[in-house]
């Protein structure tokens, strides 16, 4: 199994695996999706919003009947007293149907202040400031992009290119976003390739243009 590609109809799915990925091993990530998948069936969990992700939530019987079924207790930060991951997905669930977001839909087709006041709300909830999961978010809802997290943080720091320590999130995706566009490629397809190198796992097939990689980052 490999890193999720997306779910371009179920903004549900794509809240749980954004929230549920940030410093854990992926597999943890699966099992919690594979099991909303299984409570909900496949076909309705495939396009389940944010009003259904409530939904169920409610039918649980809360955050305790949610963990207990569907998450794990991992919690979404290191901080003292940090409330599971299960709680902010719950509050993304809440907070972004508020400023106009329930479905892929509403996030891919929002005009670019609109997605700056989606970005706020979801930094603010707890342990996603960072912004890494914002960006795998948007990926898992179908818009191109790339997730700067350990994995591509790593390769792109064992490159030639000099990498400043204290680089942000954001300028390790806009480096990776450069080097896609001069590849020709899509930046979701880029980080993907990434993390399966990283990962050590072989791609299904090799990206589109191979040979036009950027000095410093074959």
């Amino acid at each position: 199994m490999v890193l999720s590609r997306g779910y371009p109809d179920s903004l549900a799915l794509c809240v749980i695996d954004s929230v549920q990925s940030i410093g854990v091993r992926y597999g943890s990530v699966q099992k919690v999706v594979a099991r909303y998948r299984t409570h909900r069936g496949e076909e309705r969990a495939n396009g389940d919003d944010l009003d259904d992700i409530r939904n169920v939530f409610a039918e649980l019987g809360g955050v305790e009947g949610w963990t207990r079924t569907v998450g794990n207790r991992h919690e979404s930060s290191t901080a003292a007293r940090a409330p599971l991951k299960a709680e902010v997905i719950l509050r993304a669930a809440t907070r972004l149907p508020q400023l106009g977001v329930t479905t892929t839909e509403d996030l891919r087709t929002a005009p670019e202040p609109k997605v700056h006041d989606f970005k706020a709300a979801w930094l603010a909830l707890p342990g996603q400031k960072s912004g890494i999961s914002w960006r795998y978010l948007l990926m898992l809802a179908g818009v191109p992009g790339v997730k700067p997290d350990r994995m591509v943080r790593r390769f792109v720091e064992s490159s030639s290119v000099p990498v400043d320590p204290w680089m942000s999130a954001g300028e390790v995706a806009e480096l990776v976003e450069e080097a896609a566009r001069r590849l020709g490629v899509s930046a979701s397809a880029l980080d993907h390739a990434i993390w399966l190198h990283e990962s050590g796992r072989k791609a299904s097939k090799p990206l589109d243009r191979p040979d036009k990689v950027p000095a410093g980052l074959a």
